[in-house]
This record gives C-alpha cells, structure tokens and sequence, in this order.
C-alpha cells in the first residue's frame, strides 16, 4: 500500500511511479504534484549561475511524468475541511483496505 497526493512531489513522484510499475500493490490519495524535473548548475561568465533543466523521467511506457504526475488505484481527497476538523480521508482508507487483505 503507498499514499500519495498533491504534496507528493519530485523523488515521491519517482517512487511512485516506480511502484506502480513493479506492481507493488495498491496506491490510495491523489494524484502527485506534476513537478518532477532535475536540474543541475551552468556557471555564467560573470560568476554567476543558473540551474537549467538537465533531464526528465518517463514511466516505463514513456510518458512523460512532468506536468502529468502518478494518478492513484483508488482515488481519495483530503478536503481542507478534513485537515481543519483533523481527518485523513486518505489514511483511513488505506487502513480500510489493509484490513480487507488480512482477514
């Protein structure tokens, strides 16, 4: 079981997706964040730098995880009435779903 959601970002996207693909079982929550790009610094003649892109990740059927993310096998929202009243929607539903498999 893997939670994920929107605050799943970058190495959480890769894990994910890296999870799904050697079928390791069920993910529960939202989507990911869409924001899994790696960049490395070029040095500028002032002395300065940037970071520029360097490199993308791809699932293994080659789409592109930047800007499309990991989508879950059960799909469940935390709403910000949830986190306000203090209930994690997405927890207990993976809670749920563990107790299935082991009874």
């Amino acid at each position: 079981m893997l939670l994920i959601n929107e605050q799943s970002l970058s190495d959480a996207e890769m894990t994910a997706q890296g999870f799904k693909a050697l079928k390791l079982g069920t993910i529960i929550g939202n989507s990911t964040y869409r924001w899994i790009i790696f960049t490395s610094g070029v040095g500028l003649v002032d002395g300065s730098s940037v970071r520029m892109p360097s490199w993308g990740c791809y699932s293994l059927e080659g789409k592109d995880l930047e800007m499309n993310g990991v989508s879950p096998d059960i799909q469940v929202l935390n709403t910000f009435e949830d986190k306000i009243n203090g209930r994690d929607p997405q927890l207990d539903r993976a809670i749920e779903e563990l107790l299935k498999k082991i009874k």
